[in-house]
């Protein structure tokens, strides 16, 4: 109808004539005529079509929307647009993901993390694939399948395995330069482990940080030095101060040397290198007698930045044959990469079994560094470094070579090696590791500070 109507606008006519003329009316409707040189619209040919449409039956006439006192609203006075409930549950599910995300990245570690990450994961994908359309709409909805077939598995992996929980107190580790970790401040940290499944405690211990923010060690308080380099096994993660292996070697020896406990949980040979290489603790080693470090062949893995907890530790690569400082492993990108799927439960149930542990060029990369670490000990501070070995032999089967090969690399490096391993036979009804946990006990300590009392014996005749 309107087309009908917008078809019968009178045509454009122009009359020429003078200016001074006046304007005479149409006598059908009383429009002007506008004179010469003036283009006018003769609306009243409409009139009478327009009349005529109007009498259609289906015929309306629009009406702008009348107030209260029925006069027309104004069009601007009208909201231009109102948003949908549809876009308002977006905006709000777009704050819920990023406030996740947010709280995740904020939150402290533990064995859930990767299955909440895998979760929101999986929720983005649906958000994303919820909002865009066509071909990018399928590949978010396979994205969100894949994820959800991952989130399960790791659920799985997680309830079946129970990892522990272990709860530590603030600042007990924090980022420090050169070494990557430790202590924040002096004090007793409290630390906490419990199963994974009943709850029940594994071990619930306070840790002493002395002023230099190392254990203590109760030794004599000056003179000739033995310190103690190392991780969890030589910190004595899961025992208190008085059953470390420094403090039970400081007691096997009567207290007649200055003992320091530098080691600390997560902690390989790389620290113990990068320490001698930078002299970090070189106002503590005025006199220094040994250097002692508890290893074992899995210490390749954080030698090597395998390890996921190792980030912001010391890297290290071969260069013909020697080690040489090359950043931290953060800095490395496959490093960087690498927990992502490495620091799962599945991973550690399905994978690292078969998968996992280093290879024979991180057991050379692990020996040179160790054999390099001895050089300096002896060149710059002229000291002996004995090297308590704690072998496995099924972890260097998988990785190609033998226990004595390596003892035997370390003892043509100059270093001192003793075998750590203890029978336990030799310690009926007494526990060797933590239950629960496998960190050495006390009584552990113990027998492996006496291997070290009669080596130094023999080195000081």
């Amino acid at each position: 109808m309107l087309l009908r109507i917008a078809a019968l606008v009178p045509a454009i006519v122009a009359d020429r004539g003078p200016r001074d003329q006046p304007r005479p009316r149409s006598e059908a409707c009383g429009t002007p005529i506008v004179p010469s040189g003036w283009i006018s619209l003769r609306f009243c040919a409409v009139v009478p079509y327009a009349r005529q449409a109007a009498s259609f039956p289906r015929a309306t006439v629009p009406r702008l929307p009348q107030s209260s006192t029925d006069r027309a609203l104004d069009r601007h006075s009208l909201p231009r647009y109102v948003r949908s409930r549809g876009t308002i549950l977006k905006i709000i599910a777009l704050f819920a993901l990023v406030g996740a995300g947010v709280y995740l990245r904020g939150s402290p570690w533990s064995s859930w993390n990767r299955f909440q990450e895998l979760s929101l994961g999986v929720a983005v994908a649906v958000y994303v694939a919820a909002v865009v359309r066509g071909r990018l709409r399928d590949a978010f909805m396979v994205v969100a399948s894949v994820g959800l077939g991952l989130t399960v598995a790791e659920a799985y992996a997680l309830v079946v395995s129970a990892p522990a929980i272990e709860i530590n107190a603030p600042g007990y580790s924090v980022l420090r330069s050169i070494v990557g970790w430790g202590p924040g401040q002096p004090g007793v940290y409290r630390a906490r482990k419990l199963d994974g499944r009943s709850g029940s405690v594994i071990y619930d211990v306070g840790y002493t940080i002395d002023a230099d923010r190392n254990r203590q060690v109760i030794s004599a308080p000056m003179g000739p030095t033995v310190a103690f380099f190392g991780d969890s096994m030589t910190f004595g993660q899961g025992v208190p101060d008085a059953d470390t292996l420094p403090q039970a070697f400081a007691d096997a020896t009567g207290y007649r040397w200055h003992v320091l406990n530098l080691a600390f949980p997560g902690y390989g040979p790389q620290q113990f290198l990068r320490a001698l290489e930078t002299d970090v603790f070189r106002d503590l080693l005025t006199e220094p007698r040994l250097f002692v470090l508890l290893t074992a062949p899995w210490h390749a893995e954080r030698s090597s930045c395998l390890s996921d907890f190792g980030a912001d530790g010391p890297r290290y690569v071969l260069v013909d044959g020697m080690p040489r400082y090359e950043g931290t492993c953060r800095g490395n990108w496959p490093v960087r990469l690498r927990p992502l799927w490495t620091r799962t439960a599945m991973y550690s149930m399905f994978f690292e079994p078969v998968f996992g542990g280093a290879r024979s060029v991180d057991i050379d990369l692990f020996v040179s560094i160790l054999v390099r670490a001895g050089q300096l000990a002896r060149g710059k501070y002229g000291v002996p470094t004995l090297i308590l070995y704690w072998p496995d032999e099924a972890y260097t089967r998988r990785a190609g070579v033998t226990e004595a090969q390596i003892m035997g690399r370390l003892r043509e490096g100059g270093l001192v090696v003793i075998d750590a391993r203890l029978d336990p036979k030799d310690f009926p009804g007494q526990e060797l590791e933590i239950p629960g946990d496998g960190h050495p006990t006390g009584v552990a300590n113990r027998a492996r500070a006496l291997l070290v009392r009669d080596a130094l014996a023999g080195m000081t005749r």
